[in-house]
């Protein structure tokens, strides 16, 4: 849903007769036919908008989960390595 006022921009939208009809009898002062179809665009779109931006954080913070194990696996051959290094310099 809008908020703020925005520009609002001119296009044409072919309706059924059925659906102009309805729009022309929910119209009225202050509720213009383009009014009640931006209206039902912003519900139509709320929940898509919503899912798109869940997704693309989700996919966000598998990234960093990758980017973490990556880490991880390095700092553990790293360590790996110097325990190594530690046995063999106590064994000598």
């Amino acid at each position: 849903m809008t908020t703020k006022k925005e520009k609002l921009i001119r296009t044409t939208v072919q309706l059924r007769d059925s659906q102009h009809k309805a729009l022309e009898n929910l119209s009225g002062p202050g509720k213009s036919i383009s009014h009640l179809v931006r209206t039902a665009v912003d519900i139509y779109l709320e929940p898509l908008c919503e899912q798109a931006y869940r997704d693309k954080d989700l996919d966000r913070m598998l990234e960093e989960a990758k980017d973490t194990i990556e880490k991880l696996q390095k700092d553990a051959y790293e360590m790996r390595d110097i325990f190594e290094n530690l046995k063999s310099k106590s064994s000598a």
